[in-house]
């Protein structure tokens, strides 16, 4: 089920069929894929995708967005049939590094050198030496929480995170370390570093995005669009854009420049989980509490294509340098490679028995690193071919 088919497909039902025959063929997949009764590995996937798909058809409101939805994009697409395999997409693991002492929440790659950084629960920051397999270096940060990571060389990085109605955010030069907070009025969920460092964006439970000026600790803007908690935020690359996803689900891209909302996106079904836009900021990649993830157009917000595979929330999305490869790291232990251009997923790695949280690209592709509630951080060498 790595294809992108239509929820009427997924049942093997036409799109006129009554809500009995629905459920006949709900009952008859679910006697063949539940996890309790197939042996399949991908069973629970399978029958996540089978849930979703009745559950969305045998509701009278969600079965007519869904039907409006289908003709207004006209991308949900039956399974090509088989080719040749192809591989576009070769994983080996290079590497379990083993340094921190509590779970790690963010991993990044520095551009200059593509040297491996990463921080844990703790607030511990360690900078690997690949060759021998150990930090060549570590700094406590002793405010606040870290949750993600921005490197601009081996030397300089900037590091936030929040707790509660708190923001902390580091500059690290160096040996020099410089610590602020900024108390929110309300709680803030999730944070995200502009490309050049020099803003904070934080989404709260009160439905509102602030973003603040890193040098200082000043406001930019604040705004309060969404109907409902913002759950995730992402930076474009170049810094013009920002997207917010919510509880309400909805996505909202921002300029980033004024705090304006340039467009919302409301094809998804439910809380939005992660987001990240393509290098080429081209495509936003959107994962929600349904397990999908779905791949939007930023010129005019068009869903282009939806893929399943995991089968606990996704924690962390990051695209490849070639704008077509991206990666996820979920809750259920694995790390999912997927072809944004074709919608489908091309590898699956087995990863630990403990959430993953976080995933990172090396500046040139080659290295895939992960990490996570088991405190080992991974490293794969990555072979992507051209999309076809």
């Amino acid at each position: 089920m790595k294809s992108v088919t239509s929820y009427y497909e997924i049942l093997g039902v036409g799109p006129t069929t009554d809500s009995d025959t629905l459920r006949k063929a709900y009952r008859r997949l679910a006697r063949k894929h539940h996890p309790d009764v197939s042996k399949d590995p991908r069973a629970h996937e399978n029958m996540a995708r089978i849930n979703e798909a009745f559950e969305t058809l045998v509701d009278p409101s969600k079965r007519n967005e869904y039907d409006a939805m289908l003709a207004g994009t006209g991308h949900f697409e039956a399974p090509a049939k088989e080719k040749a395999p192809q591989k576009p997409v070769v994983v080996r693991l290079l590497q379990r590094l083993k340094g921190h002492k509590t779970p790690v929440y963010a991993v990044t790659f520095t551009p200059d050198t593509g040297g491996l950084v990463s921080s844990a629960f703790d607030n511990e920051i360690l900078w690997w030496d690949e060759a021998v397999g150990r930090p060549s270096r570590r700094t406590k940060v002793e405010a606040g929480v870290i949750s993600t990571i921005r490197a601009f060389s081996l030397d300089r990085l900037v590091v936030a995170g929040s707790a509660e109605s708190q923001v902390t955010y580091c500059r690290l030069e160096g040996d020099k370390v410089e610590a602020f907070k900024a108390n929110q009025e309300e709680w803030v969920g999730c944070v995200a570093i502009s490309s050049d460092g020099s803003s904070l964006a934080a989404g709260s439970m009160h439905h509102s995005l602030s973003v603040t000026n890193t040098s200082d600790g000043h406001s930019r803007f604040r705004r309060e669009e969404h109907a409902d908690a913002v759950t995730a935020v992402a930076w474009s690359n170049d810094g013009r854009f920002l997207a917010t996803g919510s509880a309400d689900a909805t996505v909202k891209l921002w300029d980033a420049r004024i705090g304006k909302p340039v467009g919302t996106i409301s094809q998804l079904r439910g809380a939005v989980t992660a987001l990240a836009f393509s290098n080429d900021g081209r495509f936003l990649a959107a994962a929600g509490v349904d397990l999908s993830i779905r791949i939007f157009r930023i010129a005019d917000g068009e869903l282009i294509k939806m893929m399943f595979g995991h089968t606990k929330p996704i924690e962390s999305i990051a695209f490849h340098p070639n704008n077509w490869l991206f990666a996820s790291a979920s809750r259920d232990g694995t790390v999912g490679l997927w072809n944004a251009a074709k919608g489908i997923g091309n590898v699956r790695i087995e990863v630990s028995t403990r959430p993953v949280s976080c995933v990172a690209f090396s500046p040139d592709g080659t290295r895939l690193a992960a990490a996570g509630q088991d405190k080992l951080v991974r490293l794969w060498e990555v072979a992507a071919k051209e999309a076809a």
